[in-house]
């Protein structure tokens, strides 16, 4: 069963519902948006779910928190960016019965890195005004998002819930 494509579909649905729920509900509104820590969730499901499918649900679920928080112009950029800070994870710890690595601990550094610059970006083009301002946003959330991965890591991996779900 845990190989099997309903299996992944089923839970590419429900981690997308669940990074939704985390980036809308669990936030912190700021003047230039808002603050989330739902990519420490979609660190665990690349770590977890691996493949298209957790990038799929990543993309998905932060984009759709954009949508329903009425920053639906940065949807599109949401896609992009989450996806991208998935992939590291995708990429490497497929292999691992460990969700917590000391790759996927630096991941969280290079994924904060492509968060901040591609917001910056996506800034730039939809309103430079807050280009610069939203920054220490950013930084903020991929900082909060690291340490919440990597508490939620370790615990997960003390059940060996990869193991038990996953591999």
């Amino acid at each position: 069963m845990k190989n099997n494509k309903l299996f992944k579909m089923a839970a590419t649905a429900m981690f997308a519902a669940m990074i939704f729920l985390l980036t809308r509900f669990v936030s912190v509104p700021v003047a230039t948006g808002y603050v989330h820590f739902g990519d420490a969730l979609v660190y665990l499901v690349a770590s977890t779910l691996g493949g298209p499918w957790a990038i799929f649900a990543a993309a998905v679920g932060e984009a759709l928190a954009d949508v329903s928080y009425g920053c639906v112009a940065y949807a599109p950029a949401t896609l992009i960016i989450k996806a991208l800070i998935a992939l590291p994870f995708v990429l490497i710890n497929k292999k691992s019965e460990k969700i917590l690595t000391p790759f996927t601990a630096l991941f969280t550094i290079l994924s904060g890195l492509i968060t901040v610059g591609g917001y910056f970006v996506a800034d730039l083009i939809i309103d430079k005004a807050y280009a610069y301002v939203n920054i220490p946003g950013n930084i903020i959330q991929a900082a909060g998002s690291a340490v919440i991965f990597i508490v939620l890591a370790a615990a997960f991996d003390a059940v060996k819930i990869k193991k038990k779900l996953f591999v």
